[in-house]
């Protein structure tokens, strides 16, 4: 007769019988087994990888050499370069390099022989090297990179050429990454195993697989960073293509580049898998002893347990049958807890029904949260959309110019280029009305009202709606017979609300429509008037008219639109102290106005005359400096300065590089990106602000960054003006106008 034990004794007894026996044997012959198999493998790759790093080593250092008894020529010291160029060409016929190159200490090249002797060339493809080699007259080796006269990948090898004791040129010879290829086919390495040959950088100069997709791409982020911080090493990792492998590696401490081998994992396992199966018979034959045993102990276990059954059915019911009395501790124990649980359900239950009526309250705030939240999900749906309109047409007709070339006709250029422009400005639109939403949301807008004349912002108005109207074949009039007194508002804001009223009453008007502006005065206010003969407003709908991100269903149709521009208009007209409404009938068209304070002061106006780049002083040449990293912002700003033929174009990819030629040259104006690869434009800004000679030439942000507290920072900060990109070509030749007129 077994003793009472508890249930955790009874578990304890299972778990032995049915895991112990499988998981020490299993476990110990496989982990052995595999560690001893990678172990091995890993001595046997290393071994391979430090011959080949040599090989790698011994072919860049044979091209140095040769490069070496080149420099010698006396061609070269004579200056006869024609008669160089033709020996190093007739070199080339039993060298391994690509071709050979001169390059003066500028970084200028001088020859390079895929080119004829005395055609134009660009700079050296490798500056800094070059810059070495005149500074320490010692040989140097390139990382990869894409020469600019072979337009492919191609490694630097380079050395000196001295005359007098002096570095007067520096000689290159390329070497193509198959060269390098050629020393990893040799090594008869099995077709399934992976082999690369990285630059110090990691970029892989050569590989066994597909080295036409992955030639010039970085290494496996993680191999990078293990043979950068040891000279050889094995261990576990996946290829670029993510395929598991066995890796091991070895880096020279000459050249700092790097071999690299990859041997499947499933290759190394295959052995171990033999013995897997071995020990899973092994390990079957001591689980079935385990289960036989786990049967006997889990019979006396379930038995007591199953007598619990009739129990827990009657849990709720009045009356609870008598417990039985089992051989495990546990389970009398959990008979008792039943019947201490059936007092408490009733209890339970009527803390559930408050649960319950809590929970529904707090799905109604949670409802009430979603649907504040779907106009706006709704709005990013159809901003992705408007977005992408615009910008579909700026990379389709661009990629078309540039596709084209010069045989595109004149016609199409135009037509193209106006596209281009139109898509830029919807592009424009969209992104500063999200920007007024924001300003407006977070209460950084500021408005200049001043005294304003009513026929004056309607005549402006009308002149941007009548070309809009007539596009889409719609009639628009403006009534300015009224006699209106000057009002008090900001006069960019009051534009923009006329217009974005004015808008939507032409996108949303039926065939052969006619929209009307109007204005008389209201009790101390002067009243704006937008009629329309649209479909009108449903009444049920009024609601939703001013709600940002709410397009009342024209989200389903193709008339383009954010959502926001009358939420921006209402706040914006209650900003200047202002009342806005509309009255609206289905099948009749729609009634639009706008109420702001009207003025006792007389309406004051300013010319403005826009002064293009070639109004500046004939007889006066100034320079401008551009501080860029984007090259087709560089361009653009070149083919603007280049309209004039009073300005010098100066650009610098660098702070740096911005700082030094500012110091140098003494420009007029400078232009400076916020973003550059090594700091920002504030640090151009303090740098030359901070010394005497450079300290009033005035400097110009362009940014991106239009976010009020950026802009703020910028001015804080103590840029003369910031420019957001996009930008507008007259708003930088207004800029160029102030600035320079007044140097």
């Amino acid at each position: 007769m077994w003793h009472q034990r508890t249930i955790r004794f009874w578990l304890i007894c299972l778990v032995i019988a049915c895991i112990l026996p499988v998981a020490l044997a299993a476990g110990f012959l496989i982990i052995n087994s595999y560690r001893q198999n990678n172990a091995d493998v890993g001595r046997s790759t290393t071994a391979t990888t430090r011959a080949l790093i040599q090989a790698v080593d011994a072919e860049l250092h044979g091209v140095q050499s040769a490069l070496q008894a080149l420099a010698t020529s006396p061609h070269l010291t004579s200056g006869d370069l024609a008669g160089f160029h033709q020996q190093a060409r007739d070199a080339l016929n039993v060298l391994v390099g690509s071709n050979v190159v001169l390059t003066e200490s500028t970084g200028q090249q001088v020859l390079n022989t895929l080119k004829p002797f005395g055609e134009t060339l660009p700079r050296h493809g490798q500056p800094d090297q070059v810059r070495r080699i005149f500074e320490t007259g010692k040989p140097a080796i390139s990382d990869l990179f894409v020469g600019p006269v072979f337009t492919s990948w191609v490694i630097a090898v380079e050395v000196p050429v001295f005359s007098d004791g002096k570095v007067i040129y520096s000689l290159a010879m390329g070497v193509t990454p198959g060269r390098l290829s050629e020393i990893l086919l040799r090594q008869n390495i099995p077709p399934n195993w992976v082999a690369a040959i990285f630059d110090s950088t990691g970029t892989i100069a050569a590989r066994t697989h597909a080295p036409e997709q992955f030639v010039g791409q970085k290494g496996a982020p993680e191999f990078i960073r293990r043979f950068a911080e040891v000279a050889e090493d094995s261990f576990e990792t996946r290829t670029i293509e993510g395929m598991p492998i066995f890796s091991s590696f070895s880096r020279s401490p000459r050249s700092g580049w790097t071999v690299g081998m990859g041997i499947p994992i499933a290759d190394l396992t295959a052995n171990a898998q033999r013995s897997i199966a071995f020990n899973a018979v092994l390990a079957g034959i001591l689980l079935a002893l385990g289960c036989l045993l786990a049967a006997a102990f889990g019979t006396r276990i379930s038995r007591s347990i199953r007598s619990l059954g009739p129990t827990a059915l009657a849990l709720g019911t009045p009356g609870l049958p008598s417990i039985p009395i089992t051989e495990i501790v546990e389970v009398d124990e959990v008979g008792q807890a039943l019947v201490r649980a059936s007092h408490l359900i009733e209890e339970r239950e009527r803390e559930r029904a408050e649960s319950e009526a809590e929970t529904r309250r707090i799905l109604v705030a949670k409802q009430a949260a979603e649907e504040a939240n779907r106009a706006k999900s709704e709005f990013l749906a159809s901003m992705s959309h408007e977005l992408r309109t615009p910008l579909a047409a700026l990379s389709g007709f661009a990629q078309l110019l540039r596709r084209s070339g010069d045989t595109l006709t004149r016609e199409r250029q135009i037509r193209y280029t106006e596209n281009i422009m139109q898509a830029s400005e919807h592009l424009e639109s969209i992104i500063n009305d999200v920007l007024d939403m924001a300003r407006l949301e977070t209460g950084h807008l500021n408005l200049n009202c001043q005294t304003l004349d009513c026929l004056e912002i309607m005549t402006e108005a009308s002149r941007t709606l009548e070309l809009d109207a007539a596009k889409r074949g719609i009639l628009f009039t403006a009534d300015t017979s009224a006699n209106l007194p000057s009002i008090v508002a900001d006069h960019t804001r009051l534009i923009q609300i006329l217009l974005n009223l004015g808008s939507n009453a032409i996108k949303y008007n039926v065939k052969n429509g006619w929209v009307q502006l109007s204005a008389i005065p209201v009790e101390g206010m002067v009243r704006f008037i937008v009629r329309d003969t649209g479909p009108g407003i449903p009444a049920e709908r009024h609601g939703q008219v001013f709600e940002p991100f709410n397009r009342l269903g024209a989200e389903l149709t193709q008339i383009e639109g954010t959502g926001i521009g009358l939420a921006i208009s209402r706040r914006l007209v209650h900003a200047m102290n202002g009342r806005i409404g509309f009255e609206s009938t289905v099948g009749q068209g729609s009634k639009f106005w706008v109420d702001l304070p009207a003025s006792n002061e007389a309406a004051a106006t300013t010319a403005h005359v826009s002064t293009k780049l070639s109004a500046m002083k004939a007889d006066s040449r100034y320079t401008v400096l551009y501080i860029e990293d984007k090259i087709p912002n560089v361009e653009l700003m070149r083919g603007i300065m280049e309209t004039s033929e009073n300005i010098r174009f100066l650009d610098a990819q660098t702070v740096q590089d911005g700082i030094s030629i500012a110091r140098s040259v003494k420009p007029d104006l400078i232009i400076t990106d916020i973003h550059l690869p090594d700091g920002k434009g504030f640090d151009v800004l303090d740098s030359l602000r901070s010394d005497p000679s450079t300290a009033q030439i005035p400097i110009v942000a362009l940014t991106a960054d239009a976010m009020p507290a950026n802009m703020g920072n910028m001015k804080l900060a103590g840029f003369d003006h910031i420019l957001t990109k996009p930008f507008k070509i007259s708003e930088l030749e207004e800029i160029l106008h102030i600035w320079l007129d007044a140097a």
